[in-house]
């Protein structure tokens, strides 16, 4: 295995000159051989001394034809390595940058050693920031590595099979047709994603190859590339548009053979109980997914939009798509929808929503944050509970089956979005947003550590919680909202779903969740917000909710219009089903500039 230090020293201008010249002395070898192989036959002479010639002649130009067959593929593989390395060499330097950053240091062989010894990192360098660093550049090293000897192996089998004379037939018409013969052969191969890779190696292997490597592989290999978290959303983005036709195609093959099957079933006298109705409901579903792509494409018309997920797999399609640029955005936001969100029946309208949340999240940013750009992501990156499911245990809304499932998901995907960032330098403020059954997927995910700075659940039946510090978040950036028709909040009587995130805890409050204001309000610049109601309404524009969220997103959670706890109102609480009362949020005033 090639080392820290072998990798840094490889020379990139030396292998394009060694290339360079050999090209040059393939074209001497190419036209001197082609008007050698002219002079057999000689015209009118026969017998066995020109029987011995031709033999000869035929032996050397097979020999000529594999020299130059290999001297094509070497040329073209050394100037391979020479591109692939500069991917190499640039990925180092970026884990070096991002490792000195977070004050490491990189060994030659990979090992990432603390430059702060005791654990005496400064007071700004946060702790879980530097621990999720040193993972990166770990990565990021181990997966430059693994590309470089990856180049490494693969240049020297080229080399080998050119001095066994692996390449061209031998038997080539001409010379310079033996050198296209060689040139045929990939030469160098791009090493796969690791596997099963966290989203930390994925970013690191992606960052290993050239563009060009990059390139190859979004043209070869899209289904590679389209759901891997940690690579830029672009790159994603490009990948999942580029599958659309293909995933189309196929559910069209699908809902045929579910058609064919449909009319099969009924012309059986007597078919068995639920068959024709399975039937049907197998047809509907296929349909349903070639409804969820068309519904993508109408989006993604939108524009300033990217797909960041597209998976088609399972009972429903799934999706993830942003307003904006993620990977040059400094403020991400990704939104989790709850019970009976579907790609064909939500995507839209959350889109929507995420583009008026955006709007004015870039406002708040640019009046009274730091100008950073905003990017906001409907993620429908898991399979919500549905109304026909409500009875099924392992799939109900009243389980977190689901929810669990969609956590281990969303918390690649927010990982994912670190890394990226995070392996490119790239400044990031990223914000959860959960609703409803998403604020339970949500929750779950933010137990884990995430590169998630602030937090907002509305409409929250729990977060599988017992303490608020169970949940990975800084303190005092996790929020929830309540609007006072909302019944989902108090649905979970037993607290299946863990401690209220609006309830008090032995007695206390829970300080670490702060709740923000839904009901009337005045904004920045007298803006008049209005209140929301329903457990449908929290992304309302222009209302108070709405606001609330955008100053989280903007990363002004200070500028928010907060909500009295239910648990600190002195009056007795209300009777079930009655509203609790919402006393009035206090009206922010903007911080001197």
């Amino acid at each position: 295995m090639v080392s820290l230090s072998d990798v840094k020293r490889w020379n990139t201008g030396q292998l394009d000159e060694i290339a360079h010249t050999m090209q040059q002395r393939l074209q001497i070898l190419t036209h001197s051989g082609d008007d050698f192989g002219k002079v057999m036959p000689v015209e009118g002479w026969a017998g066995p001394a020109a029987d011995n010639a031709g033999s000869a002649h035929h032996s050397l130009m097979s020999r000529i034809d594999k020299l130059a067959a290999g001297a094509s593929i070497v040329a073209k593989a050394l100037g391979q390595a020479a591109d692939a390395i500069t991917g190499v060499q640039h990925a180092i330097t970026n884990a070096e940058e991002l490792a000195r950053k977070y004050g490491y240091q990189i060994a030659d062989n990979g090992t990432v050693t603390d430059s702060y010894p005791d654990d005496k990192a400064p007071p700004e360098l946060n702790p879980d920031d530097r621990a999720r660093a040193r993972t990166e550049v770990a990565d990021a090293v181990a997966q430059a590595l693994r590309t470089a000897d990856d180049i490494d192996n693969d240049l020297a089998s080229v080399f080998d099979r050119a001095n066994h004379g692996d390449f061209g037939t031998g038997d080539e018409a001409t010379v310079t047709a033996a050198a296209a013969d060689g040139a045929k052969d990939p030469g160098l191969t791009l090493p796969e994603p690791p596997k099963d890779g966290t989203p930390s190696q994925n970013a690191g292997w992606w960052n290993s190859l050239s563009p060009a490597g990059q390139a190859i592989l979004l043209r070869d290999h899209p289904d590679w590339l389209g759901n891997l978290d940690g690579l830029p959303g672009a790159v994603r983005s490009q990948a999942n548009i580029a599958r659309i036709p293909g995933e189309r195609v196929d559910l069209q093959r699908q809902l045929a053979a579910a058609q064919a099957y449909i009319d099969q079933v009924k012309g059986i006298p007597d078919p068995t109980a639920g068959l024709v109705s399975n039937a049907i409901g197998e047809y509907q579903k296929i349909e349903a997914k070639l409804k969820s792509l068309d519904v993508i494409d109408s989006t993604l018309s939108e524009g300033n939009r990217q797909l960041l997920t597209l998976d088609t797999s399972g009972e429903r399609v799934k999706a993830a798509i942003a307003v904006g640029n993620v990977d040059t955005a400094e403020h991400v936001a990704v939104f989790t929808p709850g019970f009976t969100s579907t790609v064909d029946g939500s995507l839209k309208g959350y889109d929507n929503d995420m583009q008026n949340l955006s709007q004015h999240s870039q406002n708040i940013s640019n009046r009274f944050g730091d100008g950073g750009s905003v990017a906001t992501v409907t993620w429908i990156g898991y399979e919500a509970p549905q109304t026909s499911d409500v009875l099924n245990p392992d799939l109900s809304v009243g389980s977190d089956n689901l929810a669990k499932i969609g956590a281990h998901k969303l918390d690649g995907f927010l990982n994912g979005l670190g890394a990226s960032h995070d392996i490119h330098n790239q400044p990031l403020h990223l914000t959860a947003l959960g609703h409803s059954y998403g604020s339970l997927t949500t929750g779950i995910a933010l137990q884990q550590h995430t590169p998630v700075h602030d937090a907002v659940v509305f409409g929250s039946p729990g977060l599988d919680m017992q303490t608020p510090s169970d949940l990975k978040v800084p303190q005092g950036h996790m929020f929830s909202e309540w609007s006072d028709q909302d019944p989902v909040p108090r649905l979970d009587i037993a607290h299946n779903f863990g401690t209220s995130p609006y309830q008090g805890i032995s007695g206390g409050s829970v300080a670490s969740i702060e709740q923000l204001s839904t009901g009337d309000a005045t904004g920045l610049g007298g803006q008049p917000l209005h209140a929301t109601h329903e457990h449908g309404q929290y992304l309302d524009n222009n209302s108070t909710s709405q606001y609330n969220m955008a100053n989280v997103v903007a990363g002004r959670p200070d500028l928010t219009v907060r909500h009295v706890q239910p648990w600190e109102v002195p009056s007795p609480p209300p009777a079930p089903g009655q509203p609790i009362p919402a006393p009035p949020g206090r009206d922010p005033q903007p911080p001197p500039r």
